[in-house]
């Protein structure tokens, strides 16, 4: 598809994408074209300012991404995990001459959320210094009544490269995110969770008070309303047709929509919408200062506005998800926004882009601005990128006709030996207490389109993604959509033998309500271990939706 134009010079776009690992979103149409090559990509992509989450990239590959001609490159990828998680956020380099050169413009950086991780300090001696004991005019600052018990606490959270901060001479601070999903279900991945979105919602409303316009940007890993949710609406009896409104769901089943934010076994619901100035509980709002802009623009109105698909189950065809990327701005920007929407067209990954583009006309850049300083933390000072190309050296070595053939794989950095992870400490127990009485010991259905085995549909095995949040109801075990391109989530029954086969068995498969053939499958619930059931052959999706699961079931 083409990415629509901004309509005016004047504008700045900011775009955000959970790209499900950078090399392996290479491998879809129309990135696989372009050779790797992030600046083809951000060509095509048509935005100022851009965030990935989920790089899944190491530092060694850092030289492919972070050295750009056309971009500042801002990269903060995890110090333990390796090919995990790890945001980048690019700013568009203009001429002088360009309208959008002063507001642009990068004035400070930093890694991470707590002010607690380091950063080299100018000269060769190696030194560094916390991003929170920097002088006031090079730090973003915002860090009041943040604390820990201990620096390890705040060195852990930020340990995963799950955010990126970039503050422009504007006052705009561009916060880039890859909130944690706590894909395990786990009760120390629950308070990581918790403790993550308090610490982010605090930093943005310090940041807030002291003056400075905040762009809150990335997959949050939170659906905010009943209305973002498929699989939400379907758990509660509620059917969309095409003519339904978002407006009219929120009408008609008011208690349903409110529960769904206010629903304690997910706290971090009620946390994300009491940074909103739109959320329909009045309580809740009446603290906002956050601007949904995708929702703004598009009204309460729309439904099936959805960013991830678990893809797993070819959920994506029929538009069955759920919203979690966002792109939020405190009031005063959300007030110059001129567009705003999803790109569900465009693949590469089990998310789809988000932009918006505001008006800068009414944007202030002081006089004394330095338009010559890089914040240390750009890729090419953090990760060493100004004095040495890897793939320079390499073709040096190759090159070199007096060199003996004979170079040991060791020595260079990509084919190092990887040790196995420890395994993580538990948390402090202070930590656990202060969030055990929020801490959901169940949940009906995960925010994130209700991802089990999230994968990306790529031929590179090693590149898929990690488990996410699975749904636990029986309901949607026994009448999960089949992909005959991917294994389904329930077991199908396998049947040794030239001779045999499921219909020698079994009988006929039953017709669905489609009039075609069903297909067999085996339950995996606690209460049915092992029964079979005849079910729709469809991926699940809205009644009203021919190429959705009619919803046919019946037992074997």
């Amino acid at each position: 598809m083409s990415i629509p134009k901004s309509s005016k010079e004047t504008s700045l776009r900011f775009l955000t994408f959970n790209v499900n690992a950078i090399r392996t979103f290479f491998h879809y149409d129309p990135f696989s074209s372009m050779n790797e090559n992030l600046s083809k990509v951000f060509s095509y992509l048509d935005a100022d300012i851009i965030t990935f989450q989920e790089l899944k990239t190491e530092t060694s590959s850092i030289i492919k991404w972070g050295k750009l001609c056309d971009f500042y490159s801002f990269i903060s990828i995890p110090t333990t995990k390796k090919g995990y998680a790890g945001v980048g956020c690019w700013v568009r380099k203009v001429e002088p001459t360009h309208p959008l050169y002063k507001v642009l413009h990068v004035t400070k950086a930093e890694e991470g959320i707590t002010g607690y991780l380091t950063i080299k300090k100018q000269g060769r001696n190696g030194e560094k210094i916390r991003y929170r004991d920097l002088p006031s005019n090079d730090t973003i600052g915002g860090f009041e009544n943040i604390t820990f018990d201990d620096e390890s606490e705040a060195l852990s959270l930020d340990s995963e490269g799950r955010c990126v901060m970039v503050e422009l001479a504007c006052n705009i601070v561009v916060i880039s995110v890859y909130c944690p999903a706590n894909s395990s279900r786990t009760l120390e991945g629950e308070l990581f969770r918790m403790k993550f979105l308090r610490v982010l919602f605090k930093r943005i409303e310090n940041l807030h008070h002291l003056g400075k316009e905040v762009v809150l940007m990335g997959d949050v890993n939170v659906c905010r309303d009943l209305i973002d949710h498929a699989e939400a609406l379907e758990v509660g009896g509620i059917s969309i047709k095409n003519e339904t409104t978002g407006i009219e769901i929120e009408a008609e089943y008011q208690e349903s929509c409110r529960n769904f934010i206010l629903n304690p076994d997910v706290p971090y619901r009620r946390l994300l919408n009491q940074m909103l100035t739109d959320s329909i509980v009045p309580e809740l709002a009446q603290t906002g200062f956050l601007v949904d802009t995708t929702r703004m623009k598009q009204s309460r109105n729309r439904l099936k506005m959805y960013t991830v698909w678990n893809t797993l189950k070819n959920y994506r065809p029929v538009n069955y998800g759920s919203r979690v990327d966002y792109i939020l701005m405190t009031s005063n920007l959300g007030k110059a926004v001129i567009e705003a929407d999803i790109l569900p067209s465009v693949n590469g990954s089990d998310h789809c882009p988000v932009f918006t583009d505001i008006d800068c006309t009414f944007l202030q850049v002081p006089d004394d601005i330095d338009y010559t300083l890089i914040p240390r933390f750009e890729a090419r000072f953090k990760f060493d990128l100004l004095n040495h190309n890897i793939l320079d050296m390499f073709a040096k070595r190759n090159n070199n006709p007096k060199r003996k053939p004979s170079v040991t794989l060791e020595s260079t950095p990509s084919q190092k030996k990887i040790k196995p992870l420890k395994k993580s400490t538990p948390r402090s127990k202070t930590i656990e207490s202060f969030f055990t009485s929020s801490i959901p010991q169940k949940k009906p259905y995960s925010d994130d389109a209700s991802i089990s085995s999230r994968t990306a549909s790529s031929p590179v095995p090693s590149m898929h993604r990690s488990s996410e949040s699975d749904v636990s109801s029986e309901a949607d075990l026994l009448t999960s959509g089949n992909n005959k391109s991917q294994p389904s989530l329930c077991s199908s029954h396998k049947v040794s033998g030239r001779s045999s086969s499921i219909k020698d068995l079994f009988g006929k498969p039953p017709l669905c309500k489609h009039g075609e053939e069903s297909i067999l499958r085996t339950s995996k619930t606690s209460s049915n271990p092992g029964k079979r059931f005849w079910i729709c052959k469809k991926p699940r999706g809205d009644l009203n939706n021919p190429d959705a699961s009619c919803g046919f079931f019946q037992w074997l």
